[in-house]
Formats: C-alpha cells, structure tokens, sequence
C-alpha cells in the first residue's frame, strides 16, 4: 500500500509538472499578447514590460522559472490584473468555489445514490421509469438553463435567496442546488446500473435463498461491488466542481475560480492559467488516488500494486 501511494504521488507530481508546462507553452505560442489591450502603448514600452515579467527570456526559462515558483507555492504576479500574484487569485475564488462545489457534491451524492437505488430495486416499474427519465432529463439539462429557472423560482418569485452574489452565509444554496442536481442525475443512473447488475449475481441469490432480507442484501452484498463503477466517476467529478464551474458562476455572479480561469485564457494572462491549471491537475491527481483506495478497501481482490 505504501509503495503504491508513493509510486501514485511520483506519478502525479509528473502529471502536474507536465500539465503547467502545457499550459504556459501553449499560451506562449498562441497569436497575441498579454499587452494586446492597449494598444496605444509604445513598442518600447511593451518591450520594458517583456523584459520586467520575463517575456523576453527563452521559452523554456520562462517555463522552468514558473514551475519552480508553483513548486515553492510563491506564484508569480498576474500580467492582467494589477497588483494580484497568482496566490491572492486563487486564495480570493478558491473558497468560494470550493463551498459551492463541495455543497454540490453532497447533494449529487444525497439524491442520485438513493434514487439510482430504488430504480434498481424496482427495475422495470414505475419508480423506476420515473427516476430514469428524471435523471435523463437532469443529464440533458445544462446548468445554463437549470440555473436561472432555479433563481427565477426560489429568488425572484419564493424570496427565499438571493439571486445573484456573494454576500450572505445562504448564498452557495442556489449554485450548489443547480450543479447538486446535474451531477445527482448522472450519479443516479450509474448507481442503477451498477446495483442492477450486482443484484442479479450469483452470491445475492444465494443470500437471498438463505432468507436474508432485501435491505440487508442491497446494503452488505450487492452495493459495495455495484459502488466500484460510481467511485471511478465521483473522482473526477469531485474535482471539476470543487474547480469551479464557469458558466454556473457567471449566471449567479460568484467571485470563483472559474471565471479567472476562463479570463486568464482570454487575456493570455499566462501565470493565471498556469497556476489553476496547476491546481485542477492537482484536484484530479489526489481524488484518483483516493478513489483507488477506497476501490480496494470495498474489493478485497484489488490489489494496490506500485506497477
């Protein structure tokens, strides 16, 4: 175990080192400047802020500087917004967008495993018709569209939130409601595939034949086999939320990561990019090997290997 978690984590800081160094080498060649904006500037004084932020150096000094700075966590400033280093940017959003994403989370977890159960308890009845279309409709929804519905109901007609903002204790209710629901629909569905499927296997019909009842062989037989395909899904998932989610924070004017991470690639801000990016790497990389833990806690035959 201890040589797989080692050997996960070597692999991983690769990947993050690797993913930065993407970020920024491609935000380099892309056409265009971090300057662009003004375009009345003189050419020297582009020149004069290359050479102050390092731009005028080798690409790949100006890539090893910067992964050097995201190893020693002292991020380098951003070229767009004045006065704010990479470490305020994401100090200021991170939170924001780590409640609404982790809120979101449990709710997708709170609805779409009990729902995913009960549809595969009553597979082909009218709970599980119900549910499936529901979920369906919950994957084919964006939260484009989810999101001002659910303001327009509980903000603006019940009076129950705030619409919009980042200004009372209640306010990660709503986009955590929106993305909560999304995500609760593709977990439902998971899990009722997975439970389906464990339920008709040969050790349930055995506990079933035994007199065993229907809780106690959901719950101790067929659901910790049937949560192995969720745990590969709840990895990533766990990540792209708690990253924030762009056009869930534009629709209720939240001051997360998302946005930055979307202006900082339109502006070529490449330190911005380079140091969320860094962090999303870092979100995916941890919860994948959480997710192989928890894989081999739950399935005895899955051996933790460093290989």
């Amino acid at each position: 175990m201890i040589r797989f978690i080692i050997s996960r984590l070597v692999q991983g800081l690769l990947v993050v080192a690797a993913v930065i160094s993407l970020t920024y080498v491609m935000m380099a060649l892309s056409p265009g400047s971090p300057f662009a904006k003004d375009r009345d500037m003189p050419p020297y004084v582009k020149e004069s802020l290359n050479k102050i932020y390092g731009l005028d150096k080798p690409l790949y000094v100006q890539v090893w500087r910067n992964l050097k700075s995201f190893a020693t966590l002292d991020f380098p400033v951003s070229y767009r917004l004045k006065g704010w280093t990479v470490n305020d940017i994401i100090a200021q959003g991170a939170p924001v967008s780590f409640t609404v994403g982790g809120m979101a989370f449990l709710i997708a977890l709170a609805l779409g495993i009990p729902a995913g159960a009960l549809a595969a308890m009553r597979a082909g009845q009218l709970q599980d018709r119900s549910i499936m279309v529901a979920a369906t409709l919950g994957v084919c929804v964006p939260s484009l569209v989810l999101g001002p519905v659910i303001a327009l109901v509980f903000a603006l007609r019940l009076h129950w939130f705030n619409a919009a903002g980042w200004y009372d204790a209640d306010d990660w209710v709503l986009p955590s409601l929106t993305l909560g629901l999304i995500s609760a629909a593709a977990v439902a569905r998971l899990t009722r595939s997975g439970l389906r499927e464990s339920l008709l296997a040969d050790h349930v019909r055995t506990a079933r034949a035994k007199g065993a009842s229907e809780w106690m062989i959901v719950v101790r037989h067929a659901f910790r086999l049937a949560c192995l395909p969720l745990l590969n899904y709840l990895g990533p998932l766990a990540a792209g939320l708690l990253g924030g989610s762009f056009v869930t924070e534009t629709v209720f004017n939240l001051p997360g990561l998302g946005r930055h991470f979307i202006s900082s690639a339109l502006h070529k801000d490449f330190t911005v990019a380079m140091g969320l990016a860094g962090l999303f790497a870092v979100l995916i990389v941890f919860f994948n090997l959480l997710v192989d833990i928890v894989q081999a806690w739950l399935n005895p035959r899955i051996r933790l290997t460093d290989s």
